[in-house]
């Protein structure tokens, strides 16, 4: 009974195998195919690539190349219905990586070199002309080498570190200010000084 079992079952298997057995394609020659389930042989179209069969090999086009205002059947992938499909259709789809048209090192430079002179020539004609607007304000100058000592500083070489940037050529046309006095003589001072301005 076993005996009986056990070929019943391998007799199932062998005749799966048949009905199931996939279609295989061998090589046979470098440019053709033969199925040998149906006897046909195929041509292929790339000899190189012989996965690919009889698959037309249309060219390639990037959707991102493509006019984004043209009317598609699908607008977002920029297809329309039974347009020919490359084999790496991945690479040219609009999900693909961003495609880069490289130029020549000549081209490069040359379009580098006008950028640059444009730049740098824009910067002379305004240093040349003096087309910079000025200072909106009077430059502001700090007495006593930027009030070092008053700000903290206990040594001379901490100077430096302690004081507040003057304008050094202001200090030039303007001087530092003067010590202060009492209330009385810096009010006649300033009158004295600007006497043409005081009308009272």
């Amino acid at each position: 009974m076993l005996c009986r079992v056990g070929l019943n079952s391998a007799s199932r298997l062998a005749a799966r195998r048949t009905v199931t057995a996939p279609a295989v394609r061998f090589l046979t020659t470098e440019s053709t195919l033969v199925d040998h389930t149906t006897g046909k042989t195929i041509q292929l179209t790339d000899p190189s690539h012989p996965e690919l069969g009889d698959y037309p090999a249309y060219k390639g086009v990037l959707a991102q190349d493509k006019d984004p205002y043209a009317k598609y059947d699908d607008p977002q992938n920029r297809r329309n219905f039974n347009d020919p499909l490359t084999h790496d259709y991945d690479l040219y789809d609009i999900w693909s990586p961003d495609y880069f048209q490289f130029v020549s090192d000549k081209t490069a430079l040359k379009h580098n070199g006008v950028f640059f002179a444009l730049f740098f020539g824009f910067g002379a004609v305004l240093y040349y002309f003096q087309l910079n607007p000025e200072k909106p304000a009077m430059p502001r100058s700090f007495p006593f080498g930027g009030l070092a000592k008053e700000l903290g500083s206990g040594k001379a070489e901490d100077d430096e570190f302690y004081r507040v940037r003057p304008d050094l050529t202001a200090e030039k046309e303007l001087g530092f200010l003067k010590p202060i006095g009492s209330v009385t003589e810096n009010e006649e001072q300033y009158k004295k000084e600007n006497a043409d301005f005081i009308t009272a």
